[in-house]
């Protein structure tokens, strides 16, 4: 039951078997996943994909994870219209955080849609700030003078001290990282290929997470660090920068890119298929 668009028997006997699409221990860690999703790609998103993410969450409680909910119905909720959620839908699988299933009753006809809320990797959970303590809201207790004269005294002299003393810490979240900091599991020929256009660790990182993603939905055997296969995988990113060019990415450049990996993926697919080979030989 993990591929997408499976048909699947609606009916009260099959909860258990919609159970086991379950992608989620509870309902928390869900929310956790779709806040990291959020707060990593939120900034690609349309306000309608993400009011439909959250919807779809919203309705995925009592199987965590797990939404049941028509087109019509979900366009109702976000007051979008059908052709907005399709459209939202298909950005948000290319992402990998929700995968469709089709249904079928068992009397016959379309039933509703199962959307799988899922994990994306790469993603970044954001600081919680903790709430000030009640020691810190209690009010200051009074200083003389005295005190006031010695605690200006010192803040004098701690003007005074060498700089080299003052510790300096680095935000890492407000620091801009190279390429060269990107993480050693992305092939090299991949990086040298995207740092000319993206000198960002964050960024060359976050594409490769997509092409990870569409190599796993492909099921290619081959492995993606084969010199071929990762070829054709920086010929896609260099035809989405042309693409970008022509001014012909209408949503984002990351989801652009991972459509044409995903095709990509797709003829190695059939290159695997016997019956493919045979062909060709003939």
């Amino acid at each position: 039951m993990s591929q997408t668009g499976e048909y699947m028997m609606l009916n009260a006997a099959n909860y258990s078997e919609m159970k086991q699409l379950q992608s989620f221990a509870n309902v928390n860690e869900m929310n956790e996943a779709i806040r990291g999703f959020l707060y990593t790609y939120k900034h690609e998103l349309t306000p309608s994909a993400i009011r439909i993410l959250k919807t779809l969450s919203r309705y995925a409680c009592k199987i965590a994870g797990v939404a049941f909910l028509k087109v019509e119905t979900i366009a109702n909720l976000t007051e979008c219209s059908k052709r907005t959620v399709q459209r939202a839908l298909k950005v948000l699988a290319s992402y990998g955080v929700i995968e469709r299933k089709s249904t079928i009753r068992a009397k016959g006809g379309s039933g509703h849609n199962v959307y799988v809320i899922r994990t994306v990797d790469g993603c970044v959970t954001p600081p919680v700030t903790a709430e000030m303590s009640p020691r810190e809201d209690a009010p200051k207790p009074a200083v003389s003078s005295v005190e006031q004269a010695k605690g200006s005294s010192e803040t004098e002299i701690s003007k005074t001290l060498p700089s080299k003393r003052i510790n300096k810490r680095i935000n890492v979240k407000e620091v801009e990282l190279d390429e060269s900091f990107t993480p050693s599991n992305v092939p090299k020929a991949f990086v040298d290929a995207t740092a000319p256009f993206y000198e960002s660790a964050d960024t060359i990182y976050r594409l490769w997470n997509r092409v990870l993603v569409a190599y796993k939905k492909s099921e290619v055997t081959l492995p993606l660090e084969e010199t071929e296969v990762l070829a054709d995988v920086i010929q896609a990113f260099k035809e989405t920068i042309f693409a970008k060019k022509l001014s012909k990415i209408r949503n984002t450049f990351e989801g652009y890119f991972y459509r044409i990996v995903e095709a990509k993926l797709a003829v190695w697919k059939r290159r695997e298929n016997p019956l493919f080979n045979w062909l060709n030989t003939v």
